[in-house]
């Protein structure tokens, strides 16, 4: 069924799945984390959501939601898309053991600017109390291609996805430049011991504009989603010392990727019980599409689940699992598994046309059907 509004009737679900909005208001809403062991309280924090343009919410226990931390930006984006409005606040995760949020976003220094990783701390988890930059430096745009996910891997270690910046490709290449890269450091910013170089934070090159993460349980692997230029969007496994070929190819160690380009941002696996069995270990990938399109596109606006091989050998299907039908700006961009299902944000929300509208983004959550 297709109406107007956000309660999730614009969608099209996967059959035996249903839809519901559990959060709206939101302006930009791009990136999802949920803290990893939650309370049952009704005052604790849940989630967090990342909007674009420099501010941090929290959802809570009951569903209420409150500002954790704003103007996290030193700059005024100009709402562009394509183009400078798309830069700003962009991966988020949480540290198990504080309750931290590590946020990446990009700011101005002076002429340049450049990306940045930053802890945030706070004591009850719902106001941000201090923050620390523990990587900045790196150069950026403001566009895509910009510093994206940042997650927590099975080790103890920060891994930060980096775009190539967008005007020079053969950085991703280079050694010695941190774009192009996904990087692996200490919870401090430092190197650790044991990179593939000892002396430097670069994991493995040869990415393009990879926006999502997500480690796998049953491989302890990090998976990414990396943007190609008009064709071959992909999806690879990260191996420490790895080469994914951008720029000469986007398919070089990649284990899946669609020819018509579709933009994929967040990705995640089905591994805690969220949905019935028979979708376990299934990956699930948003693919925004076209930037500012309204309505149903062939391009993006859906999320797709891919069930993959062990060994990453085969891809056993690909289906669409949610595609949006309604009229409006809507696609999928931040995504994660939680409490009771699929968790997913659809940044510009509801508005039409060309103008961005603040306060129409929300998340959805699709869950088995009762």
């Amino acid at each position: 069924m297709v109406a107007s509004g956000n309660d999730g009737s614009n969608w099209w679900v996967f059959p035996g799945f249903e839809i519901e909005n559990v959060v709206s208001g939101l302006d930009l809403p791009n990136n999802i984390a949920f803290v990893p062991r939650p309370t049952e309280s009704p005052g604790e924090p849940l989630l967090y959501i990342n909007e674009l343009y420099g501010r941090v919410k929290v959802v809570t226990n009951d569903w209420k939601v409150h500002t954790y931390a704003d103007d996290l930006l030193n700059y005024s984006p100009d709402h562009r898309f394509p183009g400078t409005g798309e830069s700003g606040l962009i991966g988020i995760c949480v540290e198990p053991d504080t309750g931290d949020l590590f946020v990446t976003m990009i700011y101005q220094a002076g002429d340049d600017v450049m990306s940045r990783v930053a802890r945030l701390k706070s004591s009850d988890g719902l106001t941000m109390e201090s923050q620390e930059t523990i990587l900045d430096g790196i150069p950026s745009i403001k566009a895509a291609h910009q510093i994206q996910a940042v997650t927590i891997g099975f080790d103890g270690k920060l891994y930060v996805n980096l775009g190539d910046g967008m005007i020079d490709s053969s950085v991703a290449q280079d050694d010695n430049d941190l774009r192009g890269k996904i990087l692996r450091m200490n919870l401090d910013g430092s190197i650790p011991k044991d990179n593939p170089d000892a002396g430097s934070l670069v994991f493995a090159k040869g990415l393009r504009n990879p926006f999502g993460a997500v480690w796998r349980n049953s491989d302890r692997s990090l998976y990414v989603s990396d943007n190609g230029p008009e064709r071959d969007d992909r999806i690879a496994r990260i191996e420490a010392g790895g080469n994914y070929g951008w720029p000469e190819t986007m398919r070089r160690n990649s284990i899946f990727w669609w020819h018509y380009t579709h933009a994929p941002t967040a990705i995640a696996f089905m591994q805690d019980g969220e949905f019935p069995e028979d979708f376990s270990d299934e990956l699930f990938v948003c693919l925004f599409g076209s930037v500012h399109k309204s309505g149903p596109t062939p391009k993006g606006k859906k999320i797709v689940k891919i069930a993959l091989s062990q060994d990453n050998t085969a891809v056993h299907s690909a289906e669409v699992f949610a595609v949006y039908q309604g009229d409006g700006l809507a696609s999928p961009c931040g995504m994660a598994f939680g409490p009771g299902g699929l968790y997913f944000s659809d940044l510009f929300g509801e508005q039409e046309g060309g103008e961005e509208g603040p306060g129409q983004g929300n998340i959805y959550r699709i869950k088995r059907r009762t």
